[in-house]
């Protein structure tokens, strides 16, 4: 089955909502942040990915995140599954269970906490992608180990029809163009930041695979729409109001986790949900929380954002 081109738009990293202590996984919280992401307007989901403390779950509550998402979405949107792990065999595993789930893909990483050099990386993805017969966006992100070669993601594009996708969490705009260049005809090409989104789109990259949309959708949505009707003033208009989101983040949520931020957006959303990361990561504080929502609140906010 040739499954190239499959997911196109903008795809977004939940967040994994614990109760208080960041003991268990929130499940009412979880089914509730999928509904509203979904209702955002959202082309996919994508559990279980950093945004989603994937390093910090134990194998019974990855999956249990998926198990829940792939039931509340209920055919609405596709969903795609984070399975990056420590090990090939790992890694191909979570790709497995994805499989038999019912998940429409997976976001698969390059190899993790290792400084892989090409013929490992290649070897890597080529274990899982001849083993399970399911779409497969390549994930690269310099923070987990080296970064993918383009060489390499060209040969993964070329030889395996169930890559479809990659996604790019290195910013050397140099490389990410070499990337772009070279497999946009055949595979999709996400970034992974909201400040490259329309640098991407400028250079014929498929849409966004970020966390970001669930904190601010009219934002990611309006750039993108504003690029695809030829409008380029008013999307530069909205990777300004991107600029500025990170600006607050930057100045109020100062220690805090990746995912700790998203956690508190949903607050200010309505969502009750708590504020907990997993240890040894770090929250927001409701002081924090409390300085920077009258900040947030002039990101042009509509109507339906709040969901109280």
């Amino acid at each position: 089955m040739v499954f190239k081109g499959k997911f196109k738009g903008i795809l977004c990293l939940p967040i994994t909502p614990f109760t208080a202590g960041g003991e268990e996984i929130d499940e009412e919280a979880m089914r509730q942040i999928t509904d509203i992401i979904i209702e955002d307007g959202a082309d996919a989901l994508v559990p279980v990915g950093a945004t989603g403390e994937f390093p910090y779950l134990l194998h019974e509550e990855r999956k249990k995140v998926i198990d829940v998402v792939v039931d509340q979405a209920n055919g609405r949107v596709p969903v795609i599954a984070g399975t990056g792990a420590m090990s090939t065999k790992e890694a191909r595993m979570f790709t497995q269970y994805a499989k038999d789930v019912g998940c429409a893909g997976v976001m698969l990483s390059h190899p993790l906490m290792v400084r892989a050099n090409d013929h490992e990386t290649y070897h890597h993805f080529e274990a899982i992608a001849t083993k399970v017969d399911i779409p497969i966006i390549l994930y690269n992100n310099p923070g987990f180990g080296a970064s993918i070669s383009p060489g390499v993601v060209a040969r993964l594009a070329e030889n395996f029809d169930n890559v479809v996708g990659y996604k790019e969490d290195d910013f050397f705009a140099l490389r990410y163009s070499d990337v772009i260049w070279r497999v946009r005809e055949k595979i999709a090409v996400y970034t992974g930041s909201p400040t490259a989104y329309l640098a991407f789109l400028a250079q014929g990259a498929a849409g966004a695979l970020i966390a970001e949309f669930q904190a601010f959708p009219h934002i990611m949505t309006g750039l993108r729409k504003a690029w695809e009707g030829g409008d380029t003033k008013k999307a530069l208009h909205y990777h300004e109001q991107v600029v500025k989101m990170f600006n607050i983040i930057e100045t109020y949520f100062v220690g805090v986790s990746f995912w700790g931020r998203y956690k508190a957006i949903w607050r200010l959303r309505g969502v009750d949900m708590e504020l907990d990361v997993r240890a040894p990561c770090t929250p927001v504080t409701p002081e924090q929380l409390e300085k920077a929502a009258p900040e947030f609140m002039k990101l042009e906010i509509e109507k339906t954002w709040f969901r109280g």
